[in-house]
């Protein structure tokens, strides 16, 4: 009698993990995936800078990347043999708040560096401001200014003649123009010129099963985590095609269908495929976060609490952010990478909303995919397991509803960066060999992430900034 209710437990458990897997599927093929992602953009700014008497003309051009970071290089003649000079900026995205008004700039954080000639009178450093815009397609960013420090400290307003944003195929088609900027040894110029025609990709007997969990009907982290989901579930079905995987699994819960049941089930079902050790399992999730008083692992709760029970105060459903990434590490595939998104902190604690990055008009630019680059971090000699929580215990994470989590929003751009393009270009090293890295790449995230999260208050006072700080685990530690 009770090996046949046992019998018909499993039964019935089958029965709804697979009612529910049906579900996931019908809702992951109503997602619409763009063909395009937010990478690099690029801008021309022309601006006069009054210097010794004289008006000097300054023209920049610049490469942004989705994280905000870029790459600036300045021209222009100076001196009595009006010597041509050429200066490397390294610029990052600043908000900077004025009379209640929030205006964005690409600022320097480093030194300028001389690349033709040293100015005996002395390089002004610039920084770029852009304007806020919205079109069909969303926000972007317009060039609206340029200033210099003149003293070194404060900066001063000067006449902007141009300011544009430059298009992939416009560069390609003017030369003159971008070896005004770049040598012909520069990677940059031999990413725009020099591009090879992409070669459709082989077809592997790998597969890459990815599921994606964002909680997008809550009132406060819902809009943040249905951006997460287009951007996450994006950039993975790009990855998948450029890397020749035909046997591409998603799996999408959200929406009404965000469950902790709906979890298990994509789980089970997960178990039931028997991912063998050269196959790829992706587990992301987007929503709140949470830890109980007594929890000992230093990742969060992933909370799927109902409107009754956050009325009545209540914990509600969840599950461990580990236990998932233990469930998945158990099937033994090739590549483990399970990250979270949300807090890590009191249930009763809300993520905090902060500013979004600079973005062009159009979405940016994925250029060539980079083969060694990707073979080096998803199919690699030797299993690998990764795991991931977007903040330390006790913090808050922040994110925008425009860009969505940040951690996540760095960690896409740090994917983007070294598998595509013109940055991943300087991710080979001697030999044509990869030396990229997931542990740099998820530093590197983190330290993006805290930079940016440090600009919004946390606390009841000022001095009280936000602290997000990523809690990594790469296993075999590379």
């Amino acid at each position: 009698m009770a090996l046949r209710n046992q019998k018909n437990t499993l039964q019935k458990k089958f029965f709804f993990c697979r009612f529910i897997f049906k579900r996931l599927l019908l809702v992951s093929l109503t997602i619409i995936i763009q063909d395009t992602a937010s990478a690099q953009s690029y801008y021309y700014f022309v601006y006069e800078v009054p210097k010794e008497n004289n008006v000097t003309v300054c023209k920049a051009l610049i490469t942004l990347n989705a994280d905000g970071s870029a790459t600036g290089r300045v021209q222009y003649n100076a001196g009595e043999n009006n010597s041509l000079y050429l200066y490397e900026l390294d610029l990052v995205d600043s908000s900077e708040l004025d009379k209640g008004t929030t205006n964005k700039y690409l600022i320097p954080r480093n030194n300028p560096l001389p690349l033709l000639g040293v100015d005996p009178g002395g390089f002004l450093k610039p920084r770029f401001r852009f304007e806020k815009q919205y079109d069909s397609t969303g926000y972007y960013y317009t060039p609206a200014g340029a200033e210099v420090s003149i003293n070194g400290t404060g900066w001063t307003a000067v006449k902007l003649t141009t300011g544009e944003q430059k298009g992939y195929e416009i560069l390609r088609q003017d030369e003159p123009f971008v070896s005004a900027f770049y040598f012909e040894s520069d990677p940059f110029y031999q990413y725009i010129f020099n591009e090879k025609t992409r070669a459709i990709p082989v077809s592997r007997t790998e597969q890459m099963f990815v599921v994606i969990v964002a909680n997008t009907d809550d009132a406060t982290v819902g809009t943040s985590a249905k951006t997460d989901l287009q951007n996450v579930s994006l950039l993975f079905t790009k990855l998948a095609q450029d890397l020749g995987i035909t046997k591409f699994f998603p799996l999408y819960i959200s929406g009404a269908n965000y469950s902790k049941a709906a979890v298990e089930a994509a789980l089970a079902v997960l178990a039931s495929k028997k991912p063998s050790a050269k196959d790829i399992v992706v587990f992301y999730f987007s929503g709140h976060g949470f830890r109980l008083p007594n929890d000992k692992s230093i990742y969060p709760r992933m909370s799927f609490r109902t409107a009754k029970n956050k009325a009545n105060k209540e914990v509600g459903e969840n599950i461990l952010l580990e236990e998932v990434y233990n469930k998945i590490t158990a099937l033994k595939p090739g590549v483990t990478l399970v990250l979270g998104d949300c807090c890590n902190a009191n249930i009763f604690e809300n993520p905090v909303l902060g500013s979004e990055v600079i973005r062009p008009k159009g979405g940016g630019v994925l250029g060539d995919f980079n083969f060694e680059s990707g073979k080096k971090l998803f199919f690699p000699p030797a299993p690998l397991s990764i795991i991931v929580g977007s903040v330390n215990q006790g913090y808050l994470s922040v994110g925008n509803p425009e860009i969505g989590g940040y951690y996540t929003h760095y960690f896409t751009s740090e994917l983007q960066k070294t598998l595509w393009g013109y940055y991943s270009s300087a991710q080979l090293a001697i030999g044509n060999k990869s030396n990229a890295s997931w542990l740099r790449m998820l530093i590197n995230a983190r330290q993006n992430t805290f930079q940016k999260s440090r600009r919004k208050q946390c606390g009841k006072t000022e001095n009280d900034r936000c602290i997000q700080q990523a809690e990594i685990a790469v296993n075999p530690p590379q």
